[in-house]
This record gives C-alpha cells, structure tokens and sequence, in this order.
C-alpha cells in the first residue's frame, strides 16, 4: 500500500510526483504559470469525487495553467473516494491543459493569449484517465430522484494548445463523464488515442485539428444513452478536423456523428444524417490518410 499525499493547493513551484506514493487532488489544483510538474513513470494521481464549492467547476480538478510545463513518461489519473480510494464513479472535474495558442473557453475555464507569459510545454509518454469528469444529472442518494445539476464537464480537456506546446504522445481516456477527449482552439498532434465508453461523445473537437498517427480506438458500443457519436466537430471558431495518418490503425465502434465528413479509401462511407443513430464499425490499418472534418456544421 502506497503512503498517500493530499494536494489542495496550486503547484506555484517545480515539483516531482514519484511512483513511491498516490497523490490525492483535493479541490482545484492549478500548476501555475512558470511552474514544471514532473511525474515519474508509473505514478497515478486520485481526483475525489464531489462538490468542491470554491471550485470553478465546483468539483476537484487538476488544471495546468497557460505557460505550465509538464515533464512525464507513463502516469495514470483516477477518480476517487472522500476516503481517497479508487472508485468506479465519475463526479471530478477532470485535467485540463491551457495552452498560449488561442483563446478558448469552456465551462467556466478560459485563456486568452498572453505573449507575455511562455508558452506551454506538456510532454509525457502516456496518460491513461479512468472515471473523469461529471455528468449533468445525478441519482440522489436520499430521495432517489434524478437531479439536474447544469451542465457535465468532460474527462480530458485541451483548451487553446498549439503544435509547439504538446508532446504528449498518447491519451487513453476510460469511462468519462461526458466526452471522452475535448479539444478547443487548439492544433495538437498524438500517436494513439484510445477512448472508451464515455457517457456521451468520444472526441469533442471545437475549432482545432487534430492529427493522429499511429492508432485511434474509440468504443462507444451501445447503451442506455442517446446522442452519443464517436466524432462531434464544431465550428464556433472555425473549421474541425480529425487528420488520420496513412498507416495509422484504426478501431471505431458507434454511431459516427451527424453533419459531418469522412475523406478516406479504406474507411466506409458513414451515415451523416442529422439524430442518426445508425451504427458505425470500422477495424483496420489505413492504406492512405483520412480526414474526418466538418466546415460549417456542428
């Protein structure tokens, strides 16, 4: 049994997690502007789940602020306990990287270019995220009803990130809250991406490119859930587009998305229609790159 560490307040200066113990996130941690966070291989990271009223988003949330570094190999991310125990649950804010790229904003979180402050810098090997993020209603515990509690909050967040300030070279997102992986005004690049079984969308992608070169598997098999699709492209700011490299190997399993397009020789065409719920299943290596984009529809 690893010794367990609380962090409850912003990481203002350079600080190494080691693998020896679990680091508890208690309410909303920032790594600051001009801070490095470096992680050790193999650490992991707890977010407690539940109301964090001081919070932006009202929950525990690890946030790296625009001008953060991150310096990691292999680290893992996971919802928790109040008693600081992996749980099985989401109901945390998620992690979110702010970039000095563009300026983006989403639930209540914002940056805006500074070319004052240093730009980003997020390297790591692989982060996995387990049970992230919030969904918008909840079962309450003493009356059994469902509650509405606004809007969810996503698993793993980029927001205003540009292609110098990400070397994170592999996201696994597992059982978020909402969307599994939400990118907003920002132009990043990964080997593999896997996402499965969110609540709702697998990749958000507002107003950002995305390229992906080694491998992308999204699992959205069927649930009670409605309105979930393996791509949401929006364009508030401008075009989307998911740029899929040739030889990248490819394992998609739901309903695609709606107004929407795929540009590839190896994939099927999918159903685009608007509220389509037609399923969409493709396993295999790409020949020739593909691009799933959407110009002036989300």
């Amino acid at each position: 049994m690893k010794p367990i560490e609380v962090i409850s307040s912003d990481i203002t200066k350079d600080r190494r997690l080691s693998d020896k113990k679990t680091y508890v996130i208690e309410g909303e941690v920032h790594v600051v502007n001009g801070a490095k966070l470096t992680v050790a291989d193999r650490a992991t990271i707890l977010l407690v789940n539940g109301v964090f009223p001081k919070s932006l988003v009202r929950r525990s949330v690890l946030i790296f602020d625009q001008g953060s570094q991150l310096a990691a190999k292999r680290f893992y991310v996971r919802a928790a306990s109040e008693n600081h125990k992996p749980v099985k649950s989401a109901d945390n804010g998620g992690i979110w990287f702010l970039g000095n790229y563009n300026n983006a904003s989403k639930d209540d979180v914002s940056v805006r270019v500074n070319r004052k402050n240093p730009l980003s810098r997020f390297s790591a090997t692989m982060i996995a995220t387990y049970y992230l993020g919030r969904k918008d209603t909840y079962i309450s515990k003493k009356t059994g009803k469902e509650l509405d509690i606004g809007d969810d909050i996503d698993g793993f967040s980029v927001l205003g990130v540009g292609p110098t300030e990400w070397a994170i070279a592999e996201v696994r997102s597992h059982y978020s809250a909402d969307d599994g992986f939400d990118c907003t005004n920002s132009h990043i690049s990964l080997d593999r991406l896997e996402i499965r079984h969110p609540t709702e969308d697998g990749m958000n992608v507002s107003s950002s490119r995305i390229e992906i070169h080694k491998s992308l598997w999204i699992d959205l098999r069927k649930t009670d859930y409605t309105d979930r699709d393996l791509f949401d492209l929006e364009t508030d700011d401008g075009a989307s587009y998911v740029e899929l490299w040739r030889g990248c190997w490819v394992r998609l399993d739901g309903v695609f998305g709606d107004d929407l397009y795929l540009s590839s020789r190896d994939m099927p065409e999918p159903d685009v229609r608007l509220e389509n719920e037609t399923a969409y299943s493709f396993s295999g290596q790409l020949k020739t790159a593909s691009l799933v984009y959407s110009i002036d529809e989300d």
